[in-house]
């Protein structure tokens, strides 16, 4: 009998699998079937428009990390212990569980996956729309391992979508590192499908441009003559950025004041060689949902400031403070009252009389971002819901590479004349000759806020003696305007030569993947 049973068994069996087989041979919902995607241009758009996301995206870690290790701004905050991830960033005493450290790294991954999945699924001689994709996801690429390898030295090399079996790559070498930024960028360049400007105050362009990709490759040509020890690239950094600049495309922006180029209302000028776009919809604000605009903001959420709505946005969290050293190189370079020191950066007296009074005492060295301050019309929700774009490059940034490129290739007089071209802007005197020194100090001055200082300082080997004090205190300013420093109470603090030249990998990263190796020192 029980024989009789299992054979009926098996004999039903064998008649439901099939039709099981059936119910369960569906399509899979909300994945992307490869074989019949990226067939069209409208599916070719959205694969692009992804990786403008993901860009978009990066702005808020990244801006707050890049600027706050470096020695231009103190954490901030409403007083000391505000946000402790901050704090550690301003004090050196990051680790591999610092947040903001491993929403940098992942951002940059999560572009770099986005971008092979276009390069190995779509067809570049398919349509126009599909070559200008491939040509962007090579671009995007590039740019996201040359933020890696200049912030964690050898990261692991992902230049296509990874197998199960491949998931755990280890650590690039410094030559393929370089060999691939620089080949992407190549392809990207040379493809002939990138967008250009239509002329110089073309306002319409938006995606990344030819001229785009030539800045950031001689931008990775100066990097390579340092990291691979070969001057020769100063001579190719030259010639590509020499290609931006000849290209009569863009401008050093003078159509308002200096302090006012990055606000909304100047979205897209003839500077911005690329600026991640957002667009004010007061439909649809949450579209725009940032918390960067709300962190980097005067401190006056609890009140402990009250600001005129013409003079700045308010709400915001204070953090970013500008440190005092970054208040005596702008005066080193210009003076007291100098154009570009007051369009970048307003004392407590200078805004005392423009309206604004401090009620309570507030972590503050009594110097305020002006140029990058975000007004009313800006932002909305205490800064959370934020319409600037964020921007990426400007012109200025070109010169003034151009300038150190050109120096180091011994050719002074193109160097002289591109450095003297920003400071005409600045309302400074030309310089009679030039110096990397004098590089060094327009770059900081220019470009300050805008997330280039600490990449700088380790290229140039300066960075021990320019962050090795970082942290050891802290600003605190009364409502009468006197500041004074207290101590962070950090027995350890400061960069440290042999661990901080390089940012830890993210623990979760080292825990799952043994085949990379963090950096020495963490």
């Amino acid at each position: 009998m029980k024989t009789k049973y299992i054979i009926l068994s098996l004999l039903t069996a064998l008649f439901v699998l099939p039709s099981c087989d059936k119910m369960l041979d569906v399509p899979r919902k909300g994945v992307i079937d490869y074989d019949t995607y990226y067939k069209t241009d409208e599916e070719i758009e959205s694969a692009g428009i992804t990786m403008y996301s993901d860009v978009r995206g990066w702005y808020y870690n990244v801006m707050l990390v890049k600027n706050i290790i470096s020695d231009d701004y103190y954490a901030g905050g409403s007083a000391h212990g505000d946000n402790v991830d901050m704090d550690a960033l301003g004090e050196f005493g990051f680790n591999s569980e610092t947040g903001q450290i491993e929403g940098s790294f992942t951002g940059y991954y999560n572009l770099i996956y986005h971008a092979n999945v276009i390069i190995g699924h779509i067809d570049p001689e398919q349509s126009k729309a599909a070559a200008q994709a491939v040509a962007e996801a090579h671009l995007f690429r590039a740019w996201a391992y040359f933020e890696l390898t200049t912030l964690w030295g050898n990261p692991p090399i992902v230049d296509h979508e990874l197998a199960p079996s491949e998931y755990k790559q280890p650590n690039g070498t410094t030559e393929d590192l370089w060999a691939l930024i620089e080949s992407d960028l190549n392809y990207a360049i040379n493809s002939n499908a990138l967008a250009r400007k239509t002329s110089l105050n073309d306002r319409e362009t938006w995606r990344v441009t030819t001229e785009f990709g030539e800045a950031l490759l001689g931008k990775a040509y100066l990097w390579m003559a340092t990291e691979l020890k070969d001057r020769n690239y100063y001579q190719k950094s030259a010639d590509m950025l020499a290609k931006v600049i000849n290209s009569n495309l863009y401008a050093l922006w003078t159509d308002g004041p200096y302090g006012d180029m990055c606000h909304q209302a100047n979205k897209k000028n003839c500077e911005n060689l690329f600026e991640s776009i957002r667009v004010n919809d007061l439909d649809n604000q949450f579209d725009n949902f940032d918390f960067y605009g709300a962190m980097v903001s005067w401190r006056s959420s609890g009140g402990e400031m009250t600001i005129p709505a013409e003079v700045c946005g308010s709400g915001g969290w204070g953090f970013m403070v500008p440190t005092e050293a970054l208040m005596d190189a702008f005066i080193k370079n210009g003076g007291k009252d100098g154009y570009r020191r007051t369009e970048t950066l307003k004392t407590y007296d200078e805004l005392k009389a423009m309206g604004v009074v401090w009620n309570t005492a507030t972590l503050s060295t009594g110097i305020f971002n002006w140029k990058g301050r975000f007004m009313a019309e800006d932002i909305t929700y205490y800064g959370m819901v934020n319409f600037k774009n964020p921007l990426w490059m400007r012109y200025a940034e070109v010169l003034l590479l151009a300038a150190e490129a050109n120096l180091e290739a011994g050719h002074n007089d193109l160097a002289l004349k591109y450095i003297n071209l920003v400071r005409e802007r600045a309302q400074l005197p030309a310089l009679n000759g030039v110096t990397l020194a004098d590089i060094k100090l327009e770059k900081r001055l220019e470009l300050c806020g805008e997330g280039q200082r600490f990449q700088d300082l380790l290229r140039w080997g300066d960075a021990y003696d320019c962050l090795k004090d970082m942290g050891k205190d802290y600003p605190k300013m009364e409502p009468n305007g006197a500041v004074s420093y207290v101590p962070s109470g950090r027995s350890v603090y400061g960069f440290k030569t042999g661990k901080h030249e390089h940012l830890p990998y993210p623990f979760t990263e080292v825990m799952l993947n043994e085949n990379v190796t963090q950096n020495p020192g963490y």
